[in-house]
């Protein structure tokens, strides 16, 4: 259980960390843009971008493949639970379930780049 959750905290720091870099002129010019193109984004909206996008941000959850070992179902759980939660917070018509953050991200691209609590931490979390 520990590597599940591990895995989850990790994917959510690469994430905020990758996101800002694809935030900075170059890689948004080149990358990042198409997934902003969208601004009341729906579910499928989670995947609309640049091929080496999701790589590059989905590589957060691997890096403690390094100490642990995984069983299938794990992998899977966690790809699973990943997934199921970038399509909510991308569905505008949910937000009186999920929170208004990221949607909020796609309104204002300056602000709200990962989880609340980073965000918040780090210093660019907006209301």
């Amino acid at each position: 259980m520990l590597n599940i959750i591990l895995s989850i905290l990790s994917y959510d720091i690469w994430f905020y960390i990758s996101h800002l870099l694809l935030h900075t002129k170059y890689l948004y010019k080149y990358i990042h843009y198409k997934h902003h193109t969208i601004k009341n984004p729906t579910f499928l909206d989670t995947y609309v971008g640049h091929h080496l996008e999701g790589v590059f941000q989905g590589i957060g959850m691997f890096f403690p493949f390094i100490w642990f070992c995984y069983t299938f179902y794990e992998v899977a759980f966690i790809l699973l639970y990943l997934n199921i939660k970038g399509m909510l917070r991308h569905d505008h018509r949910i937000i009186h379930l999920v929170g208004d953050h990221h949607i909020n991200h796609h309104k204002y691209p300056n602000y709200n780049y990962g989880e609340i609590w980073l965000d918040w931490l780090c210093g660019s979390m907006k209301k």
